[in-house]
């Protein structure tokens, strides 16, 4: 901070039972206090309360896909073309190599590998289970030419890391082909040419939420919507350090000067770019305007029109999965509104979580600071609306919860705002109506019904969202 930083990326995190004994959380709030933005990576535990970094004043984010993927592409002796997916970074010439079909029914399993069998040659491997699979060492050891590794999830089978054997992951249909062509010659099967290093782009459907982000709730504060965003962090590709190797291969380190990352660490630091880009236009801006913005002009559905699914099960997710959506900066840029929050804000609402004096001191790190009032979570200038208060198996009349925000005009001076509920997903301007989607939430000892909608404002110019939680 002493050098005068307007933004803070932090892609680490740890498991802490309070904020006052929270290292990351602490030290982040006095960042805060003098202007700074800070983002921090959510953590790499899909499990639910998994979720690190979820203080009010951080903004916590999650790990999103692209539509990028790197693909290679076999042709087969009887013209059948296939593609797959693989971090093989080399042009290698293979010309009627033999094809090995590795069956587990016939006793081929990790530990069996025959050297005489399948040196020279491409081996087919079933129905490879990740957590389990040939690796690439397994592979080099027998002397193999390659691998072709049929699984239900090809897209997420490999770790940019293994990139330096030519294994490629093939979805079941594309198995089912090898296979075929394999049982049809009795002759022998053979590859007749590889490719690789190949980038296919507009993959459908992205972004999904990455299969290992953390979850919300947030396990010490439940009542305030995090993660807040999603952005990229799948197979980013990121400067690398050479005295830390990439990959070991035997005895041997591999270094680079780039390489394919993946996780919420790759994520944060996307939002703080997007936050320092804004803090260019809009210096004036608080880093909670800058939050607002990045929060009200996401987006919550993929590049198919559908909520955002898990990379690997397909399933819709929801704001504990993706916070406010994925971050779009050109929006950003014009959010007409903004819910903004000072340091006095922050320490009401500490004030209102029955936190001891002493605790309160250890978590602003100074002494002489004072409580306008004790602030109800449920008030404080967030730009998501979120209780925990409704129970599964509740009876009885309806509970109103009541919410209090401020917004403030950044946009053009004489606005108009309307505000009306949006359907669920709410990338549509012109969507009227209102839609809950029903999560339940394991929560130690009970259930929270979660009810998620879109509560919009509309301007001549601009467009704002917040989550309903």
């Amino acid at each position: 901070m002493a050098d005068g930083v307007d933004v803070i990326s932090l892609s680490i995190g740890v498991d802490v039972p309070s904020p006052y004994q929270d290292a990351i959380s602490m030290p982040s709030l006095t960042a805060v206090d003098r202007g700074i933005f800070v983002a921090a990576a959510a953590a790499n535990n899909p499990d639910r309360w998994a979720l690190q970094n979820g203080a009010p004043w951080i903004t916590t984010v999650g790990a999103g896909t692209v539509d990028r993927s790197f693909t290679a592409q076999i042709v087969l002796s009887n013209g059948a073309m296939i593609e797959g997916y693989s971090f093989f970074q080399l042009d290698i010439f293979a010309a009627d190599v033999p094809l090995y079909h590795c069956q587990r029914k016939l006793g081929c399993g990790s530990s069996s590998l025959n050297r005489s069998e399948v040196a020279g040659k491409i081996v087919l491997f079933d129905d490879v289970d990740p957590e389990g699979m040939h690796t690439a060492p397994d592979l080099l050891d027998s002397g193999a030419f390659g691998g072709l590794l049929v699984t239900n999830h090809p897209e997420t089978l490999f770790h940019p890391d293994e990139g330096y054997f030519p294994m490629i992951a093939l979805s079941q249909g594309s198995g089912d082909t090898v296979r075929n062509y394999i049982a049809c010659s009795p002759g022998g099967a053979k590859v007749q040419s590889l490719r690789f290093r190949l980038t296919k782009l507009g993959g459908t459907p992205a972004p999904k939420v990455a299969l290992y982000s953390s979850r919300g709730p947030d396990a010490i504060n439940p009542s305030i919507l995090k993660p807040d965003l999603l952005a990229p962090g799948h197979q980013i590709l990121a400067a690398f350090s050479r005295e830390r190797p990439y990959t070991s291969l035997g005895e041997y380190s591999v270094v680079t000067d780039y390489g394919l990352m993946t996780g919420t660490s790759m994520a944060a630091p996307h939002v703080a770019g997007a936050a320092a880009l804004l803090k260019s236009v809009y210096p004036e801006w608080t880093p909670a305007a800058i939050r607002s913005a990045l929060m009200t002009t996401a987006y919550v559905v993929d590049n198919t029109g559908k909520i955002f699914t898990e990379q690997q099960t397909d399933e819709p997710m929801t704001p504990t999965e993706f916070g406010a959506g994925h971050i779009d900066l050109k929006r950003a840029m014009d959010p007409g509104l903004v819910y903004d929050l000072r340091t006095q804000d922050y320490v009401d609402f500490l004030c209102g979580q029955n936190f001891t004096e002493k605790q309160i001191n250890a978590i602003l790190r100074q002494r002489g600071w004072h409580c306008r009032a004790e602030l109800k979570v449920e008030d404080l200038n967030y730009p998501s609306l979120t209780t925990t208060t409704i129970k599964v198996g509740d009876k009885g009349p309806g509970r109103t919860v009541k919410f209090r925000r401020v917004l403030t005009n950044v946009g053009e001076g004489k606005s108009v705002y309307r505000a009306t509920l949006g359907k669920r997903p709410a990338d549509d301007e012109n969507q009227s109506g209102a839609e809950k989607a029903v999560v339940s939430l394991p929560q130690r000892d009970q259930e929270v019904l979660g009810h998620f909608g879109r509560r919009r404002r509309f301007p001549g110019k601009g467009l704002l969202l917040s989550a309903v939680d």
